[in-house]
């Protein structure tokens, strides 16, 4: 075995199960900076979409009672979150040759998408990769459901007929339903991101002007969540479990082990998906690929990088199309489900049950989150729900999309931020105007106290904090000052404005947005949400009355 591929065993192995650990330290810099722009907090925690475990068919509810999707009208195609329908991509893909696991043979890419009908097509990563067995195990337990709605799923992977027959064999997905991509021309010709270090994506020059790097040291770096958005947060998520999260294995499911289910209904109880549960299938995975390793990677090894998507087409158009941004950045199998037997995958979600959703349990996407919260952003100032005095209260920090450069990719790269994994509360007190941000680790109580303004016609609310505090269970809190005396300006400045006294004045530290800022998009009494000054957006649910210092 080459000497490469038995370093990359060794190291992939380690960072796997430890790579998250110094990622996730919840004191970091980020933490100090972040309460002053919690609309983007910490985010070295990013976390994916929301996985869900698939199902074991016998166990789902009774298929509902309408006619096979075949008959459907077609939709309007949505691409990420959203998109116009387009026929571009079976265009794209025609004169692309693929090969037939079950029989070898050579197909047209365009020929495996029927001209009529409903039809899910998951172009997986390479046959080795970790997001490529997860989705492919997950989705056998959905085939005949799919099949008794009409529905058509088929599969593509990058890499040889040989690799996608022993891949079919270790997931269980049939070969009939997957075909192979040998040098991934495929997923060139729909644009899937290249991965880090190859021409068109994330410092792309290496493979033209540091060649001697490979496809392994490349995978590597993704891995650690470089040129990977959302990788680190969703390894993080596979160790944390959660509580609004169906339980990976379960009875009868294609990939149930029965040994550490009972262990752990046993000693943490079930209906939930367990700390460590999703870690531990995909060690599973990890070292049945790993061992397998040669009978499964591309020969190319610079087609480990390549991310994949999935795409749901109506009578031969795209109607919803979702991009992988990194590693684990796969269409959650739920998601793709969902679309498939929906009457109208490009449909937008109900951005107001969206929020309130998000905020009971997270059950919301999101992608669709994303989408919700930028459609109440693009309405008209007239028809926003956006009252000052709702923001009275303690919030819960729900959901947060990232800086203004994470965030201007989150259509095209089909990550729509995430679900916030540690207690951080918001409290505003509106009769003191005082704010208050903080970090609650069990004991450990960090926050930050200040004065806000609310600036009606702009929806925004100013802050700074003057005071730091830090408790530790029954001891504390211990405080510090930290003001800089600049917010002595504005607070003259609006109550000049407010006495009539003229406008606010054009200095720097009275003009509008000089100091951290929320513009909220919508207010109620379940969630707040609002784009913060370093242009990420945010959702908070509602906790109770407002602590603050006042």
């Amino acid at each position: 075995m080459a000497v490469s591929h038995v370093f990359y065993r060794g190291i992939l192995t380690w960072l796997w199960v430890f790579k998250n650990e110094w990622s996730t330290c919840p004191l970091s810099w980020t933490t100090f900076q972040g309460p002053l722009q919690m609309a983007e907090p910490m985010l070295s925690l990013r976390v994916a979409a929301k996985p869900v475990a698939a199902r074991n068919p016998v166990s789902r509810r009774p298929s509902r009672k309408h006619a096979p999707i075949r008959s459907r009208a077609s939709a309007v195609a949505s691409s990420g979150v959203a998109s116009p329908a387009s026929d571009e991509p079976l265009a794209r893909l025609k004169g692309v040759e693929l090969r037939r696991a079950s029989d070898g043979q050579t197909v047209d890419a365009a020929s495996i998408v029927p001209s009529s009908g409903r039809v899910v097509v998951p172009f997986l990563t390479q046959f080795a990769d970790f997001d490529s067995w997860e989705l492919a195990q997950k989705l056998v337990d959905d085939i005949p459901r799919l099949d008794a709605e009409g529905v058509t799923l088929v599969a593509v992977g990058i890499g040889s007929v040989e690799a996608a027959v022993e891949f079919s064999r270790r997931t269980n997905f049939p070969s009939d339903r997957l075909y192979c991509d040998e040098t991934a021309a495929a997923y060139e010709a729909l644009d899937f991101a290249p991965g880090f270090g190859r021409e068109g994506g994330e410092l792309g020059w290496i493979g033209e002007k540091l060649p001697f790097v490979n496809g392994y040291a490349k995978l590597l770096v993704m891995c650690a969540g470089i040129g990977s958005p959302g990788t680190l947060g969703a390894v993080f998520g596979g160790y944390l479990g959660s509580k609004d999260r169906d339980p990976i294995f379960r009875a009868g499911s294609n990939y149930d082990n029965p040994t550490i289910r009972k262990l752990m209904d046993a000693t943490l109880g079930g209906g939930y998906q367990r700390p460590f549960e999703l870690a531990t299938l995909r060690l599973t995975n990890m070292t049945e690929i790993l061992s397998n390793w040669e009978d499964l990677a591309p020969a190319d090894d610079n087609l480990l990088v390549q991310r994949g998507g999935s795409l749901v087409f109506q009578d031969g158009a795209c109607v919803f199309r979702h991009d992988d941004a990194g590693i684990l950045g796969y269409c959650p199998e739920e998601r793709l489900v969902a679309k498939a037997l929906s009457d109208d995958p490009a449909a937008p979600p109900d951005a107001v049950a969206t929020l309130h959703a998000a905020a009971a349990d997270r059950s919301a996407n999101v992608d669709d989150l994303y989408e919700s919260i930028s459609a109440m952003e693009k309405a008209k100032k007239g028809d926003r729900r956006v009252n000052g005095d709702e923001l009275n209260g303690k919030w819960r920090l729900v959901y947060t999309s990232g800086t203004k450069k994470v965030a201007a990719n989150l259509n095209r790269a089909g990550f729509g931020g995430s679900y916030f994994p540690v207690p951080a509360v918001q409290s505003f007190d509106v009769a003191s105007g005082r704010i208050r941000n903080g970090i609650y680790l069990g004991p450990i109580e960090f926050f930050f106290d200040g004065p806000f303004v609310w600036r009606e016609k702009l929806s925004m609310l100013e802050f700074t904090f003057t005071r730091v505090s830090l408790a530790l269970g029954p001891l504390g809190p211990v405080s510090f000052d930290i003001d800089d005396g600049k917010w002595d300006a504005v607070k003259a400045a609006e109550q000049s404005a407010s006495e009539g006294q003229g406008k606010v004045e054009k200095g720097k530290g009275s003009k509008p947005g000089a100091n951290p800022f929320f513009k909220f998009v919508y207010t109620d009494d379940k969630c707040i949400a609002a784009r913060g000054r370093g242009g990420g957006l945010a959702m908070w649910a509602r906790e109770g009355e407002p602590e603050t210092d006042a």
